[in-house]
């Protein structure tokens, strides 16, 4: 079991969206990607991006 606990600050697909030539490296995170962003990585979930 983790202990990490995960951050759900919304960031909108609207604001910037991540893909393969975003300029933010992508990173396999269990069953999706996360793009790095900053100090946190970002998920895409439900039309935006969770904090990790």
């Amino acid at each position: 079991m983790s202990t990490e606990t995960e951050q759900h600050a919304e960031h909108s697909i609207e604001e910037h969206e991540h893909g393969e030539n975003c300029g933010h490296q992508a990173v396999e995170h269990e069953d999706h990607v996360d793009y790095m962003h900053g100090e946190h990585m970002h998920a895409e979930h439900d039309g935006h991006y969770d904090e990790h």
